[in-house]
């Protein structure tokens, strides 16, 4: 077996990251203004066993509290403030910190319905550049103010009930899609993701057992083998649609899932690396370090939280 397509980590399970099973969400938009406004949304501190995927661009804001983010593999913290961003195309499901309730606002919509042409004769909406693992969904208000300050403006336009709320949040939908093509530009020699379903549905399950198992030995052969697939036309699928080779999603899965052991909790360093994969304390050091540009122990001193 090639060396690349294999990954055999020291096995640790990891009791906080969720074993999960996955979902569609069918979302019902209203055809004459596709969107669906929740303002006064909760996430618990329940363990996650489903993470789905709905036929909307998703759109959220942290009102208070904070906790987790689980998307497709990777594992973002999130506080009051920050903003989401979720197509499509990517697994997902929240759940707040230990002991405590998060309150968020939602926008669900299907963006060309919704835009064209009643607030723009055309719409630039590239999903691709706002999914995949190396997109980090959460957004800070700190690194993005005008993205969060529109945000906050549409969660008081859609309060209300005049005749202008329909105009007003097409309105401001079109600055914050605008403003989200500025902040996070194509990549050059970038390969374009596939953002066809029926792409997602082949290599769903290499999807579903990354996310389940990452911390576990990964084998190339056996992703491709659950897709139903030859390890070169399985390679070729998956980094055609995630934009990445399946052997760098699986590093970065590990990356991120230590990423937020390391600001939640107090285990030790050592211990982490080994629940999220890794052989040695020294190769999750250097992968750390490559991703990150510190250390593990900076990092967990720049971002420990305290709930």
């Amino acid at each position: 077996m090639p060396r690349s397509t294999q990954f055999t980590p020291k096995t640790v399970r990891n009791p906080h990251l969720p074993k999960a099973t996955f979902g569609y969400s069918p979302i019902e938009l209203d055809p004459a203004f596709p969107l669906d406004v929740v303002l006064d949304g909760e996430r618990d501190d329940a363990p996650i066993t489903r993470l789905h995927l709905h036929d909307a661009l998703e759109i959220g804001c942290c009102l208070q509290g904070s906790g987790t983010f689980y998307v497709g593999t990777k594992i973002l913290l999130f506080r009051k403030g920050d903003i989401t961003v979720i197509t499509e195309r990517e697994f997902h499901r929240c759940r707040s910190s230990p002991g405590t309730r998060s309150r968020w606002a939602w926008f669900f919509l299907q963006p060309a319905k919704l835009l064209v042409p009643h607030a723009t004769p055309a719409l630039r909406w590239e999903p691709e550049r706002f999914s995949g693992p190396r997109f980090h969904n959460v957004l800070s208000p700190h690194r993005h103010p005008r993205i969060a300050a529109l945000v906050h403006l549409l969660i008081t336009e859609a309060r209300q009930t005049d005749a202008s709320r329909h105009a007003n949040l097409r309105a401001l939908f079109v600055l914050i899609l605008n403003e989200l093509h500025r902040a996070f530009p194509r990549r050059k020699g970038r390969i374009a993701a596939d953002t066809n379903a029926d792409a997602l549905a082949r290599i769903a399950p290499a999807l579903e057992h990354i996310a389940a198992s990452f911390h576990e030995p990964v084998t190339i052969p056996n992703l491709a083998h659950r897709c139903g697939m030859s390890v070169r036309n399985f390679q070729l699928h998956f980094t055609r649609f995630m934009g990445v080779p399946p052997q760098a999603h699986v590093l970065h899965s590990r990356i991120q899932a230590a990423t937020a052991l390391l600001a939640e909790s107090g285990r030790p360093i050592s211990e982490i690396a080994f629940s999220c994969g890794f052989n040695t304390l020294s190769s999750f050091n250097r992968a750390f370090r490559a991703a990150r540009r510190q250390s593990p122990r900076d990092y967990r001193k720049e971002n420990r939280r305290t709930v």
